[in-house]
């Protein structure tokens, strides 16, 4: 019938492990390829090294001056005076320049990268490997809950599982445009994939193993520095936790402890900059339309079912320059995990889910993935780098329900485990072919 996820030999390991060195071979080169981002106005637009570089320096502003042309302006954010001086989204305050994107980037990455070589990792390298990264902790949050439950895995199913997870997070629009913008992304989708792995690996035991729940804690502390939205999921996971360990809610402390941490770090370098803990730099950004940001947080409810729309159903973009699509055409295998709770209404495939810790860490997914949805649609942010702050959580859920529904399609007679096995071949054939025509673009000929 098949072999369990622990049950591969040499030889079949080989096979899924080349699968996925490709698939990020391909991401990395499709990144990387160009070089380092070019300057901007004479200024490097690689924030996050500026960034490293100030810490070290022991400072928050970086150490970039602004131009005395623009702050001798009667306006200095009036973005038509100030076009041909200003340092592009960057937070001016009392003189100085900030950055409203999270610190976690930098002191995770770019500053020890600075320390051990002297030289600035560029963005592009960083963006890969953050979504290689998230990549990984995918397929391990997916083969540990399909080891955990016993389910019958064989080759075809665990391969085509490891390239859709690649290839159907549409990641692809963070790696065709790797800017400071979609390294802030990436960084969270790592730090959110590795936290809910962390969660899945301490809650498998009868009781929970501690490390591995401070780390998952730790790394969804780090990622409210990458993204403040990820914040509202760390508050939303402590919520979920709270019911699930309320006989011990000493272990809670543990998974709490660390993110009340991070929050308390993020809350004082916010002061240092800003006198606000709460201010994370966005109300002096210097922006080519300030507009915008108004007309996105103004029309809150205004935008949520029209943007829901186009993050699910829009065949192709409104934005010329800043492609999107819905997710029902760029990642149409991920339907099956937004439409979780109605798929596990079938006794049958609740049955194959035995373990609780299992359908807790999966519903947890599920909670963070439509939270992020639902509030990107209530601000009218339908981009697509904003796809990879919840595809990937629904595609790992989605391999999840089909790893579930194969222990039940493989006991059917052959027509029905056929159709089944040429609908998950087709999706993911079809979200490799739009992936790696992506990155294949952007490699140089």
């Amino acid at each position: 019938m098949g072999k369990s996820s622990q049950s591969f030999n040499t030889a079949q390991l080989a096979i899924l492990a080349l699968l996925f060195v490709g698939v990020s071979a391909l991401h990395f080169a499709a990144a990387y390829a160009p070089g380092p981002a070019p300057n901007w106005h004479g200024r490097t637009s690689e924030y996050y090294p500026l960034l490293a570089d100030a810490f070290l320096a022991g400072q928050t502003s970086l150490l970039v001056p602004p131009d005395p042309r623009m702050l001798a302006l009667p306006d200095p954010r009036d973005p038509i005076a100030n076009a041909d001086y200003r340092l592009h989204d960057a937070s001016l305050y009392h003189g100085k320049y900030y950055l409203y994107f999270g610190p976690t980037p930098a002191l995770v990455l770019f500053l020890p990268y600075k320390l051990l070589t002297g030289s600035y990792l560029p963005t592009r390298a960083a963006v890969a490997l953050f979504c290689i990264g998230g990549y990984a902790c995918s397929c391990a949050l997916f083969f540990l809950l399909a080891r955990r439950e016993k389910w019958v895995c064989p080759l075809w199913l665990a391969a085509t599982a490891i390239l859709s997870l690649g290839t159907s997070s549409l990641v692809l629009f963070l790696l065709t445009r790797p800017s400071f913008y979609e390294l802030a992304i990436a960084s969270c989708y790592f730090f959110l994939i590795a936290g809910f792995a962390l969660l899945a690996s301490s809650l498998g035991a009868e009781a929970p193993r501690l490390p591995a729940l401070c780390l998952s804690g730790l790394c969804f502390g780090l990622a409210a520095g990458c993204r403040p939205t990820a914040s509202l999921l760390a508050l939303l996971l402590m919520v979920l936790l709270f019911f699930r360990l309320r006989p011990r809610l000493s272990h809670l402390l543990v998974f709490v402890f660390p993110i009340a941490v991070c929050g308390v770090l993020l809350a004082s370098y916010n002061y240092a900059r800003f006198h606000n803990p709460l201010e994370f730099g966005m109300t002096y950004s210097l922006l080519a339309n300030p507009a915008d940001m108004t007309d996105h947080f103004a029309h809150s409810f205004r935008n949520l079912l029209p943007s829901l729309y186009f993050l699910v159903f829009s065949r192709s973009s409104q934005f010329s320059s800043d492609p999107a699509v819905g997710l029902l055409w760029g990642a149409p295998i991920a339907l099956v995990g937004l439409l979780l709770p109605l798929v596990l209404r079938n006794q049958s495939l609740r049955d194959s889910i035995h373990l609780a810790s299992s359908r807790f860490v999966m519903y947890s997914v599920y909670a963070a993935a439509v939270a992020i949805l639902v509030l990107l649609a209530v601000w009218g942010f339908t981009l697509g780098r904003y796809d990879a702050d919840f595809v990937p959580e629904l595609v790992v859920l989605s391999w999840c329900l089909l790893a579930a529904a194969w222990q039940v399609v493989q006991r059917l007679d052959g027509s029905k485990r056929l159709l089944f096995q040429a609908t998950v071949f087709g999706l993911t054939l079809y979200s490799v072919v739009l992936d790696v025509g992506a990155c294949w673009q952007r490699l140089p000929r």
